[in-house]
């Protein structure tokens, strides 16, 4: 699908509900292995990467239009929104924008931006851009360390070196990952969390040190109907390091709309 200067590549998996899975910054739809082979067996399930070089002169409203974009090319005129990081902004600003074409939320990983409770450190800070004069293997190497768990790492270091070499593989370009850079900078939905009409299932890993745990749990106190579910043991990157869990949590959120959903179409049809 081509939209101006850029182009996007998607993977449609399974039948059912369309679920839409927006990645953080820098990541492709590689970074959803862990969920697609299990929500697309209850969801039609949609990942994709933008290519080419964006130019976010609106900053994360401009990635929403991308992501609107594909659902316009998919026919898609609702869907479920799953976001982590950068994506969980791109998620709250369509949630905000287009509430007609949001179903229900699930938000990982992420805050409200600028308006977070808590600021990551200046450490974590130059990890997540990139140290001054550091290899680009050893750069990505620092940035996946700091957005992991070491009990991830102790557990899976094959699977952790599999996402450095994925990483690694597929990378924006430097123009286009510090244009997202300050797109996520500039993003703030404090003030308006309150208007988010979409059931929000807010999930974060105990142990994340770019976005700490105090900005989930402020997402999940802003948003009116939403919830929060901290696991233990887990980074910036809890969707591959608790998969099993985010899955099943996530599985049960959104079928739990299809049923309530149901359930008010019986009643209307009875009382018609």
């Amino acid at each position: 699908m081509l939209s101006g200067e850029t182009s996007v590549d998607y993977d449609v998996r399974g039948e059912g509900p369309p679920l839409v899975l927006i990645g953080g910054l820098g990541f492709g739809r590689w970074s959803w292995f862990r969920q697609v082979p299990a929500l697309s067996r209850h969801f039609r399930t949609v990942t994709f990467d933008v290519r080419g070089e964006q130019r976010l002169r609106r900053g994360v409203p401009d990635l929403a239009a991308e992501v609107l974009a594909l659902m316009d090319h998919l026919g898609l005129p609702r869907a479920h929104l799953m976001g982590s990081s950068l994506g969980g902004f791109v998620a709250q600003q369509l949630a905000l924008e287009r509430p007609e074409r949001v179903n229900r939320l699930v938000l990982v990983g992420t805050s409200p931006g600028r308006g977070s409770p808590k600021t990551m450190s200046p450490q974590a800070l130059l990890d997540m851009a990139g140290w001054p004069g550091l290899s680009a293997e050893r750069a990505v190497r620092r940035g996946l360390e700091t957005a992991t768990s070491q009990d991830y790492r102790n557990r899976r270091p094959q699977e952790f070196e599999h996402l450095v070499r994925w990483r690694m593989a597929d990378s924006p370009s430097a123009a286009t990952y510090y244009e997202q850079l300050r797109a996520g900078a500039r993003f703030d939905s404090s003030r308006d969390l309150g208007r988010i009409t979409a059931p929000a299932l807010v999930i974060h890993g105990t142990e994340d040190r770019y976005v700490p745990p105090a900005n989930g749990a402020a997402l999940a106190a802003g948003i009116p109907n939403s919830r929060l579910r901290l696991l233990d043991r887990a980074g910036h990157l809890v969707f591959i390091e608790r998969f099993a869990d985010v899955n099943r949590e996530t599985v049960t959120f959104l079928k739990a709309g299809a049923r309530r959903s149901s359930r008010c179409r019986r009643r209307a049809r009875q009382t018609s």
